[in-house]
């Protein structure tokens, strides 16, 4: 499975795998976009990694779960427009240099896929 790189949505233009974040015009977060995919299922959890390898990332967000149960149909059901943050202090580490960013999914077995990396580069 392969899954597009996040979106960092926060007024900023950038190509589907390079972005430049500018430290200044980030609040406390940094909100990050994870595209609807209908390769992800209900049942899994999503978090945002930083870091070159991701198996062993340098920064790893907390999980979210990819759907909510409903009672009327007895069955999970997809979440869509899901957004994951990364604290501004976190990027701080990050000054004037370029990091990956990705999204991966844990669930009950040991899968965990992730996406295509987001590079981007912080400023001042």
């Amino acid at each position: 499975m392969t899954f597009a790189p996040p979106i960092l949505p926060q007024r900023l233009t950038h190509e589907p795998e390079k972005a430049t974040v500018k430290l200044s015009s980030v609040s406390d977060t940094l909100n990050v976009s994870i595209p609807d995919s209908a390769e992800i299922p209900p049942s899994w959890y999503v978090y945002l990694i930083l870091g070159v390898d991701a198996q062993s990332p340098d920064w790893t967000g907390p999980e979210e779960p990819t759907g909510v149960w409903d009672d009327a149909s007895d069955d999970a059901v997809k979440l869509t427009g899901i957004e994951l943050q990364i604290p501004k202090a976190e990027l701080k580490k990050y000054l004037n240099k370029q990091v990956e960013l990705r999204y991966k999914f844990a669930d009950e077995s040991s899968m965990e896929p992730c996406s295509e990396p987001l590079l981007f580069r912080i400023e001042g």
